[in-house]
């Protein structure tokens, strides 16, 4: 290699270090990004953010997760993290797979609300105003004028009675609000309800065969709860022979 072609090569190592400088973007505090786990201590976790300096999940932060997540972690894993310090005295860059999880659930919830589409989740704790459920990491509050599993008039104490046995279930639901800032997430499952009755209805067609619930009788039939829709069996239709008065 002669004295000018090395010159050619230090000249082009040069560019592309300086190139790299100018097209690295550091990591600023509370950032999201998607980060791949590169090693599991007994203590942290170290991943790869895509940057200069891999990023330190410390060991508050895993104690923060669930278990059954926590042990199901493996290297090479995509998980999102968010930036929690990007300069210490050890020059340390520490992030947070528990925020960063939290956010991709304000971010589903956020499309959830674009879309209309409808979530199961569990109901966790009940209020004055309402239940508390469980939206991924997120806490979700469904009022009380919101909950279709009540019936509209029960107020006072069967109300609170009514509540109290929805703890443990889980609900079908919309998302009506998301404030991030002010950490409200707001559902419901009425307008769930009626988003499943009007897709269901759409779907219903002559002659089609469905299974049924009995939610109801009345002297002249019987109304068959069809998954969010109620049918009515005419008396007529009840049985081969003449039924005078439909009974249980």
């Amino acid at each position: 290699m002669n004295k000018r072609t090395n010159v050619q090569n230090q000249e082009q190592q040069a560019t592309t270090w300086l190139k790299e400088e100018f097209d690295y973007t550091r990591p600023r505090r509370g950032e999201i990004r998607e980060a791949t786990i590169l090693d599991i201590g007994e203590n942290d976790i170290i991943v790869d953010l895509g940057t200069k300096r891999d990023g330190i999940v410390p060991p508050r932060d895993l104690d923060l997760l669930d278990d059954t997540y926590l042990t199901a972690l493996e290297v090479g894993d995509q998980v999102p993290v968010a930036v929690l310090q990007t300069w210490g005295p050890q020059e340390e860059l520490l992030v947070s797979i528990n925020k960063g999880r939290q956010q991709a659930d304000w971010l589903r919830a956020e499309k959830l609300v674009e879309s209309g589409e409808t979530l199961e989740a569990e109901v966790t704790d009940t209020n004055r105003g309402g239940v508390v459920v469980s939206v991924g990491r997120l806490r979700g509050f469904v009022p009380n004028s919101h909950i279709a599993s009540i019936h509209r008039g029960t107020r006072g104490d069967r109300l609170q009675e009514a509540k109290s046995e929805l703890v443990g279930k889980k609900l079908w639901l919309v998302v009506l609000e998301v404030n991030q800032r002010r950490r409200r997430l707001v559902l419901s499952e009425r307008e769930a309800k009626r988003h499943r009755r009007q897709l269901l209805f759409e779907t219903l067609t002559e002659e089609d065969v469905r299974t049924g619930t009995v939610c109801s009788i009345v002297p002249f039939g019987a109304f068959v709860d069809l998954g969010g829709i109620d049918g009515l069996v005419h008396i007529s239709e009840l049985d081969w022979k003449h039924v005078h008065r439909p009974k249980r």
